[in-house]
């Protein structure tokens, strides 16, 4: 496994299945060493500031392509003035929403808009192909189709010749 080189202000994505948690480097080390991670997580229901293998949890982790609109310090005041502050909610104030907002890009969540969209293809294609649809159908279609949109957002990952 390689070790992964990552400097403040990066953001990295974590592979939780499904879905990836992002969450944004910050110039604080751990007692283990490694730099501390700041996010927005339904775990805590707000932002925290947490040692590396607490937000990752061992999960499949990279630096994703993110460009943000304001400095380094900037980015991580602005996390930092969110830690306990932020309500956590899936569909408007998620991880993603959160990154994005500190680093003063458009809040959105292209994770949250393919589900959604997923599961809209999903309860239409059960309306129109099933012969007797009830609503497990539905919610069924609605559940696999949107997980799998979700799934195909995966955040690019930002090209580091050191991470090589």
């Amino acid at each position: 496994m390689k070790q992964l080189i990552v400097k403040p202000g990066d953001v990295v994505v974590s592979n939780f299945g499904v879905y990836q948690h992002w969450s944004l480097v910050t110039n604080r080390i751990c007692q283990l060493g490694n730099y501390m991670l700041i996010s927005a997580t339904k775990r805590n229901r707000t932002v925290q500031e947490e040692p590396w293998h607490v937000v990752t949890g061992g999960k499949e982790t990279y630096v994703a392509e993110i460009t943000a609109n304001y400095p380094v310090s900037e980015v991580i005041d602005n996390a930092r003035s969110q830690i306990g502050q932020w309500t956590y909610s899936i569909t408007d104030r998620n991880c993603e929403h959160f990154v994005k907002w500190a680093s003063g890009l458009k809040v959105s969540s292209t994770q949250v808009k393919a589900g959604i969209a997923g599961a809209v293809v999903g309860v239409t294609a059960v309306a129109a192909l099933a012969e007797n649809p009830k609503l497990l159908k539905f919610l069924g279609g609605a559940l696999v189709i949107g997980g799998l949109a979700v799934l195909a957002t995966k955040a690019l990952e930002k090209p580091h010749p050191e991470n090589a």
